[in-house]
């Protein structure tokens, strides 16, 4: 075949390819109609690590439906009028797709027709280098020709025409620096590519905010994402996507302090990094892409978290900190600050503060209300108002004052009020 390359991955040294579950569904399907795509693919060349499985294939999905459920394969429809379905062998999910053609592209969804031909199927993807195949035993095919050649020079280039690719689906602009940032390196921009993405920038405001947010995390959690972050703002792409987090020089410390603290990458501190700490500003962000709640709370916090810290605080302080700001908050904010700092010797204060919030177990308040009416306090509001005044002795004690203090704190203050009386 014209197509095949001189390329192959050797099926020994890539145990993605030969796991039972793989081999199952290569076997299911009639020989010579499935194909690695994708992704998995680009990896495995770029030699990093492999995540998912794609699969493509030159059966249309009622076909694929048969042979699946004839090998005994459970499987779920999750887009087969795009020609995807999902098998799921031991809770693992594998996507199969049907070979395919574009009718209708509207920026935002599709229109498909499907087909037997892989040159067909590769010149509807969206990078050269994502449009690479690999067969049961490892040969590489790259039916649109371009494929390889931008792989080696880690050349991210739209199949066929950039500007056409991108009006099919503006998302490809936030999937093209996605790419950048993770495989990119030093290596040349096309600028063909950027081209199409900054003329088509305004198509990212049409796109569902699940879409654009999932990217952006993506985008977020690659190891070094400021050269990619950096070309989006100055292309105003970034501006559209994240007017309330536009510091690049922010990203840029978070990225240095991981480095030099050997901390995990996380998105949403990089994000925070990047921001403004204002209330109002983070709420039209976490409300515009609509993050999980679970995210809001944790961007919320950070953003409304009126404690003041110090980098020179003593552990008595410390402790009020974390209580009042609780730890989640006080370690973004702590991190951040860390990542901020005019010195080494202030940074290191920082990171401190940073893991006493992560590692401290943060005690209850030994009162309730119900041992304030069990030692004769009457029910009203001013029962709120003595637990908090307690709570606060409890904390100003260093969180040293159990429940026995407290009561007789309590015997103090009823005292000292009747003789006001």
């Amino acid at each position: 075949m014209s197509n095949l390359t001189h390329m192959t991955l050797n099926p020994a040294t890539h145990p993605w390819m030969t796991t039972a579950a793989v081999q199952k569904i290569f076997s299911a399907l009639p020989e010579n109609t499935a194909r690695f795509v994708g992704g998995c693919v680009r990896n495995a060349l770029l030699t990093v690590p492999v995540a998912d499985v794609d699969i493509a294939t030159r059966l249309e999905p009622p076909d694929v439906m048969d042979a699946l459920e004839t090998a005994g394969i459970r499987f779920m429809e999750t887009g087969v009028e795009y020609g995807t379905l999902t098998a799921v062998i031991q809770g693992h999910p594998y996507e199969i797709t049907s070979l395919r053609r574009d009718i209708e592209t509207d920026g935002r969804s599709t229109v498909v027709a499907f087909t037997a031909d892989w040159r067909e199927d590769s010149y509807r993807r969206d990078f050269t280098m994502n449009a690479l195949y690999a067969d049961r035993e490892g040969r590489i095919y790259d039916p649109c020709g371009q494929g390889v050649e931008d792989l080696k020079a880690r050349r991210f280039r739209f199949v066929g025409d950039a500007d056409s690719r991108v009006r099919e689906d503006y998302l490809r602009i936030l999937r093209y620096f996605r790419l950048m940032a993770w495989y990119s390196g030093k290596g040349k921009i096309d600028a063909t590519a950027l081209r199409a993405c900054r003329e088509n920038r305004a198509g990212l405001k049409v796109l569902s905010a699940e879409r654009v947010w999932a990217e952006l995390k993506k985008l977020l959690s690659a190891p070094d994402p400021l050269r990619a972050v950096r070309i989006m703002d100055t292309n105003d792409i970034l501006e559209i996507l994240l007017p309330e987090a536009g510091s690049i020089e922010g990203l840029a410390m978070m990225v240095g302090l991981e480095k030099r603290e050997g901390l995990s990458v996380d998105p949403l501190l990089r994000l925070m990094a990047m921001g403004v700490r204002d209330e109002l500003a983070i709420a039209g962000l976490v409300q515009r892409l609509k993050v999980s709640k679970v995210e809001k709370s944790r961007l919320m916090g950070w953003a409304s978290d009126t404690t003041v810290l110090s980098p020179d605080m003593d552990e008595k302080a410390r402790k009020t900190a974390v209580y009042r700001g609780t730890a989640p908050v006080i370690h973004d904010r702590a991190l951040i600050c860390a990542a901020g700092a005019d010195s080494a010797m202030i940074s290191k204060r920082w990171m401190e503060l940073a893991e006493f919030a992560k590692v401290w177990n943060v005690p209850r308040f030994p009162l309730k209300g119900r041992d304030l009416k069990g030692a004769g306090f009457p029910d009203g509001s001013g029962m709120g108002r003595t637990l908090r005044a307690l709570e606060a002795l409890w904390v100003r004690s260093g969180f040293d004052a159990d429940k026995k203090k407290l009561l007789t704190a309590l015997q103090l203050m009823k005292g000292s009020d009747r003789q006001q009386n």
